[in-house]
This record gives C-alpha cells, structure tokens and sequence, in this order.
C-alpha cells in the first residue's frame, strides 16, 4: 500500500476475495441495535512461531491481542449505520478483504474500489496472534490498538491514535492524526505525530519522539533520547544516553541522566 507519509497517492483496484477458509456472515441487521446493517468475515489460520502479520487497509481501525496457539485468528466486520439492506450490500462490495498465509505469516488486504464514490462503511479488525509474532500495520483511516507483544512493531495510521502495551522488539508508530502511547519496551522506539500527544514508558534502546502538535513524556531511557515539540511540554524521567530536546510552546523537563 502507498505509505502516509508521501503526497503521491495510487491507487490498485482488485476484484473481492476471500481465500479458502474465510467465514462470511452475510449482511445482517446492525447487533446494537441502530439503524445500519454489519457483515463479518472470520477466519483462523495455522501460523509459525516468529512469523509476521501484514495489514495494508485502505481504511479500518485494528485491534490486536495475542495468545499461546500457533495460530492467526482474524475478525473482519464492515459496518454501514444507517440505510437499507440493499444500500448496505451494494457499499460492502466497495470493500474489498484479503486474507491469506504468506511467508509462515498471515496477510490481510482491505481495499477501497472507488473512491470518487461516497461510502460511509467503516471497518474494524480484531486479530489474535502468537505472542512471538511481528507487525506491520499501515492503515489510512483508523486507529491501531496493540496488546503486550514479544515480536516487532511497524504501525502506521492516518486518522487515529496508535496504542501500544508493552514490547520486547523495536516500536515504530506514526500517526497524522492523533496520540502516540507506548509501554515498556525492551527495544528502540519512535513514535511520531502531527497531532497529539506522545507518551513513552521505559525503554532500554533509544528512543525518537517528535510531534508538531502536542506534549512528549519519556520514562526511563536507558539509550539516546531526541524529544521535539512545536506545541507542548517534554517531561522525560531520566536518560542513559545522550538527550537532545526542542520545543517552541512548552517548558522542558529532565530527570537524571
């Protein structure tokens, strides 16, 4: 998928598919009790140790958790709040899902057909992975919310917050539009924002903050620390390392280093 932080944008259009195994509700009348209609698509799939789950969504929020099994259990649910049955069928079909092993890993696909068209669809993923596994999320419109985790983190969003607990690989998170919020981390992190604030647990490895609108709080870094901010305060517990911080609209505060 085209990544967010570039302006040239292109768009592939795919026919719908589903590999084999895939469960599709059908359209069914919204469960909360609202106006709209969902559609659910679930799967598991058998998955290595130490494999990787790649999302590339057009759109979609996404929720990870993890577990002991060896194995990738995915949810799928678009969901239109209001408008009739049919309405909602034909907007479905906008929304394309993929979701297929690859590599020892699992790959899932959501693709937007057409998008001079209005569609009010929104996705939501829930996935369940072996604690040892890698991420690779890039999303562009939605939040991505992510469980203690022992593999790499990659996660990418244009239009949510970014959450995730705590890690023992390398964390890198990127929003356009939101908070950054990271665990314990027994590796390097960076997060950047050009809308909310970044918020940083202890990490052993280094660490890589920056945000244009909103404040930056490290706890302990047992690395180098670079903290910038055009628009809020840096707080950063204590550093090992080396620290360097830039603000223009805040104060700038640092423990022991």
């Amino acid at each position: 998928m085209k990544s967010i932080w570039v302006t040239v944008v292109a768009c592939v259009c795919i026919s719908p598919v589903l590999v084999s195994g895939a469960q599709a509700t059908g359209i069914i009348k919204d469960g909360q009790g609202g106006p709209g209609y969902t559609e659910t698509i679930e799967e598991t799939l058998a998955a290595d140790p130490g494999g990787k789950l790649s999302i590339d969504a057009d759109l979609g929020s996404v929720r990870i958790e993890t577990s002991t099994s060896n194995t990738v259990e995915v949810l799928v649910e678009k969901r239109l709040k209001e408008g009739t049955e049919d309405q909602a069928r034909r907007a479905f079909e906008d929304v394309d899902v993929k979701i297929e092993r690859q590599d020892g890993g699992v790959r899932i696909r959501v693709d937007k057909k057409r998008w001079i068209k209005r569609n009010r669809v929104s996705v939501m993923m829930k996935v369940r992975v072996p604690e040892s596994f890698d991420l690779k999320i890039d999303t562009m419109g939605g939040s991505i919310d992510i469980e203690d985790l022992a593999g790499e983190i990659l996660a990418e969003t244009a239009g949510g917050n970014v959450t995730v607990g705590n890690t023992k690989g390398d964390v890198t998170a990127r929003t356009l539009g939101g908070s950054v919020r990271v665990g314990h981390a027994d590796g390097d992190v960076e997060a950047r924002t050009m809308g909310g604030n970044i918020d940083i647990g202890d990490v052993k490895g280094d660490v890589q903050a920056k945000t244009l609108g909103g404040s930056v709080r490290v706890g302990h870094a047992e690395g180098d620390v670079e903290a910038r901010t055009m628009g809020g305060n840096i707080k950063i517990d204590s550093a090992v390392g080396d620290v360097s911080t830039w603000t223009l609209g805040g104060k700038v505060r640092i423990g022991s280093t």
